[in-house]
């Protein structure tokens, strides 16, 4: 079996946008804490939903469409899979909703922005890159540079619609490995679908 180095995802770590907010002034972040200069350092709930998504935004550019992923569904799921095969943290990377992405054409109209929720931007994205982060190394550890016995994948019967984006949660992935008879696994938590176009939005697992 390949043995697979638990090394920080740089390409999944994208920007810890609370460090500067999470420090109080004076205070030097945590050494050990991925450096990244956040886009707006805005996560005081106190403003309306509308002025905190602006500001979060104002230095980040307006992508059109999602960028990477895959063209289908299927397509993603199998690319996921081969990340895994070939232990390939860009590939994961490649295959995930980016920043510009998460805050221009995903978070204005998720659950997460409306009540009762109203989760301020800057705390929901730090969140959805903890969820990557974790969620990736242990599918590393787990499945990483091992050939995959992969026989498909099912998602809910209908995705969640929010605004332009249609958001595809509880697949299931059925793998296996060392002539382990397959089993589904949740391998991510969500896939983006818009303009037909399909990308993981959180690769929180159950591992």
């Amino acid at each position: 079996m390949k043995q697979v180095p638990l090394v920080p995802l740089a390409p999944l770590a994208f920007a810890l946008i609370l460090t500067a907010v999470a420090c109080s002034p004076g205070e030097t972040p945590d050494e050990s804490a991925p450096s990244a200069e956040a886009p707006t350092g805005v996560v005081d709930s106190v403003f309306p939903m509308d002025v905190m998504v602006a500001r979060f935004r104002a230095e980040i550019p307006e992508p059109g469409r999602l960028s990477g992923g895959a063209h289908s569904r299927d397509a993603l799921v199998e690319g996921v899979v081969r990340a895994l095969e070939e232990a390939d943290t860009l590939a994961f990377e490649r295959m995930a909703v980016t920043l510009p992405e998460w805050a221009w054409l995903y978070y204005p109209t998720s659950a997460q922005a409306r009540p009762p929720y109203e989760l301020p931007p800057g705390m929901a994205w730090l969140q959805v890159q903890q969820g990557n982060r974790t969620g990736v190394l242990r599918a590393l550890e787990r499945f990483g540079g091992q050939a995959l016995d992969y026989r498909g994948y099912a998602c809910g019967a209908e995705p969640t619609l929010e605004g332009e984006n249609r958001v595809w949660v509880g697949c299931l992935v059925t793998l296996g490995r060392d002539g382990e008879e397959p089993t589904p696994v949740r391998l991510f938590s969500a896939i983006l679908e818009r303009d037909g176009r399909f990308a993981v939005l959180s690769y929180a697992n159950d591992f």
